[in-house]
């Protein structure tokens, strides 16, 4: 799947992903935009169709912790003998879109 978005920026962010089996994933952001999300994890995602991310995120100082419920577009087990996993974001706040998006736009 190409990548359309213009703001789509690597991301170093820390966090945790939430499977619907009560597994909770330790993760780090690698690509993220206003759109989708990328991260790298131990596991798989086990036949969930819907995810909850939390990232530790921070930009020019400011924190936060962004939270958004996720639909699953791919889980790869990559060279690393990791998981990587490429989300569509589908609830997340307009503040974390905010701040995602001042991330991005200076990052491009």
């Amino acid at each position: 799947m190409p990548i359309t978005d213009p703001h789509y920026v690597r991301c170093f962010w820390k966090g945790s992903l939430f499977l619907t089996n009560g597994v909770v994933m330790s993760v780090h952001c690698t690509h993220i935009s206003t759109e989708m999300v990328e991260v790298e994890a131990d596991g798989g995602l086990q036949g969930s169709k819907l995810l909850k991310l939390e990232l530790k995120a921070i930009h020019e100082g400011n924190t936060t912790t962004i939270v958004a419920l996720c639909d699953p577009i791919l889980d790869v087990f990559n060279e690393h003998n990791k998981h990587y996993i490429k989300m569509s974001y589908h609830t997340i706040s307009k503040k974390d879109v905010a701040f995602i998006q001042a991330f991005t736009e200076s990052h491009k």
